[in-house]
């Protein structure tokens, strides 16, 4: 049996290669001499060959075997299955699940995933059936923490199983380490792989362009096979290469006389009454970076089987991630500095028409004020899960399982920046120059040209200063900040109980208790980087020559050269001061989250035969009682002062609620290869990390003038609430399905998940009478006692649906000719009538979290005498997901549709000197797709709903060679 499992304001800091696929992938195949791992033999899917990289025939019968045997309705990847496709971690092979959606993070690798139309905070994940931490402020779980070489197993659940400890509303992930007593002799597996990304190396100096992928997995039986021993360690070390355009702002200004080359677009009317000519991207960005990636993974596994009676095993798990990313920065606005008198000048404008909306796209423009930043951002990761199970015979029939566990997730950051610009020394003001730009309205590429070479790059002419206004304190000593943003994650849990085997119509009865404690603590720290005066008093502005570094090349951009600064080296130099950050900027978000969820579970397993056909399943019922706790932070004081610790005052809530789940899961097997089916549960996820928070954020009066509406009126403060409860949720499906021999099927699927309750920002009131308000309110203002408070709620109602589509085809069973050859495929329609509000806009309505309408996954194979080759598509249509910024705050995106290709070709030695010895060549991404995000042109549109390119990420093409040895 399987088992689950105060806030600190201190400071805590912690030549190119170039692949053509197509031809690369002709040549090996004509010479057979890349591959992937020697073909399988018909041993169990747990042997450590299965570890790295096997035959796609035997993963795919793993699956389909495990899917068909189990009670419950499934999806399983074994570790075949990831060996076979370019997967940095567990993640990619997910994605391609029937019902399952993978989001692509900064990286371009998938590191959520999204089960069955819900966000990932839905989604239940488990390491060897234990509840594992996060590295968030939230509860999902970055899937790339775990290296895809030391993973056995993962397997879905998409119905609950009342034995089953920790599960999500839309569902579970197990991910399952080997047990060595299953594997047959001793085993040691050795794999190197290097990679060349096709964005070539952006940044340079901050890793080498040529990744690289090793690992070394050794596993062997001792004591007459009672004792088994299975070690594992891989090592990534994989750079980022990152192409980011950000097209911030649409506005339209040609009311007041743009120039328009050629013919002039159709006029349409404002909403503000004008009659505009087209709309400007009137704030653009783009962004270079190169990150390292460095991630130590470690699992070891020690298990203990005298005889039947007794069984125990203790996994540990150990994960060590460090980034360093180094990026440079160029934005532009065309808004220029009116204050000044200076507003750009354009010509040659060129426009798009869309719809009733006029775009321009193309322009040259003069007096453009442009901002260069430099970002060096530092993370590292340690996480460890570490369990003991023992399983033993206590009387006849009668068995007890112990599960004792515990895992910790420390997370550190440092993000720095600074910024400057174009300066004109002489006269102390800043410099305003001339650019070619084309920013197509419906996404590709993006160019800003300076027309003066150099303009950009050269230190003499450039000055640190807050060129566009960022900083919201005012000061314009202010030129960039270091954010260190920390997470600590820890859960303890205990599981006791007992099996005993029935005869009849319930085949065996499980009971026991599960207690699971959990406490998380997030921290937020910002310090502000001043520019220091000199004797009279003049900000220095000067960059120091020892810090500046080679420039970067963004060239994609349109931007031959960008000064580079070496922030973390400028701050060591003493050239600049730093001063706490103000804290009503994260103070509110500052929390400790503690709570204790006690499971009792009971569970009849069905095993009988009505009528001639086979009916198996199970019928349980899981009660669940959870306490949670917050604390938070309140900062009372101005805003415009400088922070002042002793105005920082600690909230706490809490409560507890009791949930009892009931679950029945059917499989009716017709004894002709055709099962069916059925599952009835109540499920719940509890409420997210971030939205349990004890904090406040600071509000401000508002600006009106006396006798106004809004005179007196307070911004709206933002808070979480640790009163808050779970979602909660009826689920019902149904499943039918036909087996084809051992490695296919075909499977057709309909779920609904009616929503008792379900979690929504909503606005209500606070008192402001403790907080001071600022200095600058106009004359005759009284501030009001009560103001607007944002916090999320319980609200109820609502419904998912859906319909799954799967199967995997032999070639073989259609003809003997076509042996070796096969094809698995996916598809899912999925809707939902709950929307979500943005608590900042609580007027407008999104589609529900992580729902895309459509998604589907195709994947063709061919393996026969060592020979392999898989070409890979995954799809998902569009959705919106909630992702952190900069700041470390949550922002939701409008993504695109997403669509990426990946390819795996490989030759195994069967036989000879070289058996065991397998070559690989992989390609992920392989026609370069990037990840787009939409937003709304904004409400000064003639059609303010029509969607318009945000962020466009260009992650580049992997092309990944390697080698694997088994003996």
């Amino acid at each position: 049996m399987q088992c689950s499992t105060s806030p600190r304001l201190q400071r805590s800091y912690p030549p190119v290669f170039r692949v053509k696929p197509v031809a690369a992938a002709c040549g090996l195949l004509m010479l057979a001499s890349v591959a992937v791992e020697a073909q399988q033999t018909a041993q169990q899917a747990s042997q450590l060959d299965t570890v790295v990289v096997t035959g796609i025939r035997r993963s795919i019968e793993s699956s389909v075997t495990a899917k068909r045997n189990s009670d419950s309705i499934i999806e399983v990847i074994s570790s075949e299955d990831i060996g076979k496709l370019p997967d940095a971690s567990i993640a990619e092979s997910l994605a391609r699940l029937p019902g399952l959606t993978g989001q692509r993070g900064p990286d371009g690798r998938v590191d959520r995933i999204s089960i069955r139309g819900l966000s990932p905070e839905f989604s239940g994940v488990l390491l060897n059936g234990r509840e594992m931490v996060s590295s968030g402020d939230s509860r999902a779980v970055e899937y790339d923490q775990f290296p895809s070489e030391l993973v056995g197993s993962a397997i879905v659940y998409k119905t609950p199983d009342a034995a089953l400890v920790g599960q999500g509303l839309s569902g579970t992930v197990d991910i399952r380490t080997l047990r060595p007593l299953s594997v047959t002799g001793r085993q040691v597996v050795l794999n190197a792989r290097g990679e060349r990304n096709s964005n070539g190396n952006l940044v340079s100096g901050v890793t080498s362009p040529t990744g690289m992928r090793v690992s070394a997995s050794y596993v062997d039986q001792f004591a007459n096979k009672t004792i088994g021993v299975a070690l594992g360690f891989a090592r990534l070390d994989a750079p980022s290469q990152v192409k980011l355009t950000e097209l911030v702002e649409y506005s339209d200004f040609t009311p007041f006389g743009l120039p328009l080359s050629g013919n002039k677009p159709s006029l349409k009317p404002m909403a503000d009454g004008n009659t505009g000519q087209a709309m400007l991207p009137m704030f653009w960005t783009a962004t270079t970076s190169t990150k390292k990636n460095l991630r130590d993974g470690l699992m070891a596994v020690l298990e203990y089987k005298p005889n039947d009676d007794l069984h125990s095993m203790v996994d540990l798990y150990y994960s060590k991630f460090n980034t360093h990313e180094v990026g440079g920065k160029f934005a532009q606005s065309l808004f220029g500095n009116w204050s000044a008198g200076i507003a750009p000048a354009l010509s040659n404008v060129g426009t798009t028409q869309i719809g009733n909306n006029t775009y321009a796209t193309s322009a040259t423009t003069s007096q453009l004020v442009a901002n260069v930043g430099n970002m060096d951002t530092r993370r590292t990761d340690d996480i460890v899960a570490v369990g003991w199970n023992t399983e033993m015979k206590l009387a006849d029939k009668w068995r007890g399982v112990a599960d004792l566990s515990y895992s910790r997730d420390k997370r550190n950051e440092r993000y720095a920046e600074a910024y400057g610009g174009p300066y004109d020394n002489a006269n102390k003001q800043w410099t305003y120059g001339a650019y070619n730009w084309n920013v197509p309205a419906t996404g590709g590429a993006q160019t800003f040209t300076p027309v003066q070479p150099g303009y950009l790059s050269n230190p003499a002419n450039m000055a640190f200063g807050d060129v566009q206004g960022m900083d919201w304190v005012g000061n314009d000593a202010w030129i960039g900040a270091i954010r260190s943003p920390a997470v600590k994650d820890e859960i303890k849990s205990l599981r006791l109980s007992v099996k005993r085997e029935l005869d009849g119509f319930f085949s065996s009865f499980s009971t026991g208790l599960n207690v699971t404690h959990r406490s998380k603590d997030v921290e937020r720290n910002e310090d502000r980087i001043l520019m220091k005066k000199d004797a009279q008093g003049n900000f220095i502005r000067t960059i120091p020559t020892s810090v500046v570094g080679t420039p970067f090349d963004m060239s994609w951009a349109g931007i031959p050269q960008l000064l580079r600064v070496d922030v973390p080296a400028l701050v060591a130099s003493g050239a600049v001061t730093l001063e706490q950050g103000q804290f009503h900027k994260w103070a509110g978000n500052v929390s400790s989250v503690d709570e204790t969820v006690t499971t009792g579970f009971g569970k009849l397993d069905i095993d009988t035969d009505i009528a001639g056909v086979g009916l198996r399943g199970n019928l349980g019922l899981q009660i669940v009682h959870a306490k949670q706790s917050s604390e938070g932070w309140a900062y009372l004081g101005r805003n415009e002062d400088f922070p002042d610790p002793s105005l920082l005052r600690k909230l706490q809530g809490g409560t507890s609620y009791t949930d009892v789940l009931p679950s029945l899961n059917l499989v009716a097997d017709f004894k002709n290869n055709w099962l069916a089916r059925f599952g009835l549960a109540t499920a719940i996820v509890r409420p997210g990390i971030n939205e349990m928070r004890a904090g406040i954020s600071t509000p401000e009066v508002v600006q009106d003038q006396a006798g106004t509406p809004n005179a007196g009126n307070w911004t709206v403060a933002y808070a979480g609430n640790p009163a808050l409860k779970p979602w909660r949720a009826v689920g019902i499906d149904l499943s039918v399905e036909k087996y084809f021999g051992k490695r296919s099927y075909v499977s057709a699927a309909a779920f609904r998940k009616n929503l008792l309750s379900y979690i929504q920002n909503a606005q209500t009131e606070v008192d402001n009478s403790g907080v001071p308000p600022q200095s600058n309110i106009p004359p005759g203002v009284t501030p009001k006692k009560f103001g607007p408070l944002v916090t999320p709620t319980n609200g109820s109602g609502g419904k998912v649906e859906g319909l799954e589509f799967a199967a995997a085809l032999e070639g073989g069973l259609l003809h003997p000719s076509l042996d070796g050859f096969g094809a698995v495929v996916s598809a899912s329609k999925l809707s939902s009538s709950i929307l979500e509000q943005l608590p900042d806009q609580l007027a407008k309505s999104i589609p529900l979290n992580g729902l895309s309408g459509r998604s589907n996954s195709l994947t063709f194979y061919y393996e026969n005498h060592g020979l392999s080759a898989r070409v890979s598509q995954r799809y998902r249509a569009p959705f919106t997901a909630t992702t952190r910024d900069i700041y470390f705050n949550s922002t939701t995106l409008q993504y695109a549709a997403d669509k990426v290709m990946d390819l795996q070709l490989g030759y195994a030695f069967e036989s000879g000197t070289f058996k065991g010895l397998s070559l690989l060549l992989q390609v992920g991404n392989v026609l370069d797709k990037p990840t787009l995000n939409y937003k709304n042109v904004g409400a000064n549109a003639p059609d303010g709903t029509q969607l318009t390119p945000n962020l466009i990420r260009y992650f580049g093409r992997t092309t990944l060679v390697g080698m694997n040895y088994k003996f």
